[in-house]
């Protein structure tokens, strides 16, 4: 590929790679807790990371 992919491309290809990937791993992987919490928190509104969308929604 010899120049950037276009937003709504990558988009099209999101839910098969994440339907894809949940097939050899669970879909959750973050961790209950962990060393940086409060920092995270502090980051995130008081949770440890980023919203995930549902594949549904993407």
């Amino acid at each position: 590929m010899n120049e950037a992919m276009l937003w709504d491309d990558w988009i099209k290809g999101r839910r098969t790679r994440r339907e894809t990937g949940n097939r050899v791993a669970p879909q959750e992987i973050r961790r209950p807790e962990g060393a940086d919490d409060v920092r995270l928190q502090r980051l995130f509104n008081g949770e440890r990371g980023l919203p995930f969308k549902k594949t549904e929604e993407l």
